[in-house]
């Protein structure tokens, strides 16, 4: 089969390029500086606006079903708008923190938003190693920490099956110490373990120091992780029933419009056309944007590289022919992001 060059492949290719040779400078400059020591401010709970209570809410009622109750709620004044909750158990050493992350950038004219949460497991064992159970959506483009044992849960939205693979592996590593409480404590903690983590990440080459002297600014080599992660349709760490659901209506929808839909258009359309597109041809077009229209809604994987594989290929392979000129997978991604976005910028609780 012969690849016709249409504007799928032209777009893909020219995003590709930009990507690769041309983000670097603009994710150093887009990604927020980490400051050397954060201002931790403890947040009380009559502060909590009743968006952010009513978020907390169905977290705070899983944990209280296994005996953990907040602790501290604070966040880091001079880095970004996430919040942190401390939970602890008074008859289990492992303490539980959930952080709601929310970050909004611009790269040229595209805005993006994004909202989650994740929730860590701690064992801090007698021998200094720590051992982390986290249910993180997304793949880390930085390095860990050697004294770190990190379990990776991404798919695990039930904090009592998260607390469960916790508790499994720490037995087998021996005993642990119960964990600070009360907001000082907990602060004094944090701020030790920012500095470990940050030192290690000068180390290994994912910070530099920035020209303040008072934080760090991400590397290329952090900046190249990040755009292998852009490529890369499994580094959101989607569950496979996301992956299958969104993968079947990102194929079959194109195909219909194509092989059902287009035909019974072209022969009562009467040779109408609007400008430079025939009625068959805004009929696949509309299949290709409901298709991502779905996809934005659903949460599932928005991937640009994903997308092309499930849209492109199928239609090629399946349908036998060429898509002409029109970048039909590329109105799927658009449709697919802009939607997704719009639901992520209603669900910020942290931000107006």
């Amino acid at each position: 089969m012969a690849l016709f060059p249409d504007g799928d492949l032209v777009a893909f290719f020219w995003t590709t390029i930009v990507i690769v040779f041309g983000s670097k400078a603009q994710i150093q400059n887009n990604t927020r500086r980490i400051p050397m020591k954060y201002d931790l401010q403890e947040v009380p709970e009559g502060q909590l606006t009743q968006a952010q209570k009513d978020y907390l809410k169905p977290l705070d009622t899983q944990l209280e079903a296994m005996n953990y109750r907040p602790d501290c709620t604070f966040r880091a004044a001079n880095y970004g708008q996430n919040l942190m909750r401390r939970y602890s158990n008074p008859a289990d050493p492992v303490s539980c923190e959930l952080m709601i992350v929310e970050v909004k950038s611009k790269v040229g004219e595209v805005e993006t938003a994004r909202n989650a949460n994740v929730v860590n497991f701690t064992s801090r064992l007698s021998d200094g190693r720590r051992l982390i159970t986290r249910n993180m959506p997304l793949k880390s483009v930085m390095d860990r920490l050697p004294n770190h044992i990190m379990q990776e849960c991404p798919h695990t939205s039930d904090l009592a099956a998260l607390k469960r693979n916790h508790d499994a592996r720490a037995a087998q590593l021996g005993p642990a110490v119960p964990g600070p409480h009360g907001a000082q404590e907990i602060f004094r903690e944090v701020q030790s373990e920012h500095e470990r983590f940050s030192i290690h990440q000068l180390e290994k080459g994912i910070y530099k120091r920035s020209e303040d002297g008072n934080s760090y600014q991400i590397t290329n080599k952090a900046a190249n992780r990040g755009i292998v992660n852009f490529f890369n349709p499994f580094a959101s760490r989607i569950s496979i029933p996301q992956v299958l659901f969104t993968g079947l209506i990102r194929a079959v929808l194109p195909l219909f419009g194509i092989l059902q839909l287009a035909p019974v258009v072209a022969a009562n359309s009467q040779g109408i056309s609007f400008g430079f597109f025939s009625a068959s041809t805004l009929a696949i077009a509309a299949c290709y944007a409901l298709a991502g229209a779905i996809i934005g809604l659903s949460g599932g994987p928005t991937n640009y590289a994903w997308i092309m594989l499930v849209t492109y290929a199928p239609a090629h392979f399946i349908a036998g022919w060429t898509f002409g000129w029109l970048p039909y997978s590329t109105i799927a991604s658009l449709v697919s992001h802009y939607v997704k976005q719009a639901r992520q910028r209603r669900a910020l609780v942290l931000q107006t």
